[in-house]
């Protein structure tokens, strides 16, 4: 089975995308809270960032997490998008790697995740207590059938692809909270080829 076949279902498997009229909220939200943070940005910043009343805002999207985990959404929606090209341009196992450093690079370069990794690590640590070990399973569950369809095509080592969807979360989940200082696609080739290569 080619990759690209396993990409629609993948789809299915992410978070629901936010409505498209929600965006200019999501777009205030975001701005928001790359200026202040998750803890201190207010329903009322961000109906005056609209220009529209707070209802309004409370109707759009419900609470300042709730936006923030809509622009989560959006976000993974957006870099769905790019996944086939990235997929075409790949050889071999590459066909992790290359997307993985993508989306550090996408990940690090958000800013609201830099103010909150910058200036609120408490909120990142109550974060991962509460929602990292459900988050790691669905995430798991999600991209293991797209780990298979690779494995069937040849293109990755045949292993378990759950247990390497694990770890390839965990992988993902540390670099984005500590940035390597050396170039991430040479780390991510350096780590994990000699494990993906068929």
């Amino acid at each position: 089975m080619d990759a690209a076949i396993a990409l629609p279902d993948l789809a299915r498997r992410l978070p629901p995308p936010p409505a498209p009229e929600l965006g200019p909220c999501l777009d205030a939200a975001s701005r928001c809270l790359a200026r202040h943070g998750l803890s201190r940005t207010s329903m009322a910043d961000i109906a005056r960032e609209m220009g529209v009343s707070r209802s309004t805002v409370y109707r759009q999207i419900g609470s300042v997490e709730n936006a923030a985990w809509l622009l989560l959404s959006r976000d993974l929606h957006a870099f769905y998008g790019t996944l086939p090209r990235m997929f075409g341009e790949a050889d071999g196992p590459e066909v992790i790697t290359r997307p993985l450093a993508a989306l550090l690079r996408h990940a690090w370069a958000n800013p609201v995740l830099a103010k909150v990794l910058r200036d609120e690590p408490d909120f990142i640590g109550r974060a991962l207590a509460a929602h990292a070990g459900p988050m790691l399973d669905q995430g798991a569950r999600m991209l293991a059938p797209l780990y298979q369809s690779l494995m069937d095509a040849g293109r990755i080592r045949p292993q378990d692809p759950l247990d390497l969807a694990h770890w390839l979360l965990r992988v993902f989940m540390m670099l984005v909270l500590a940035p390597p200082p050396t170039d991430v696609d040479a780390l991510l080739d350096g780590m994990l080829l000699p494990a993906l290569k068929p």
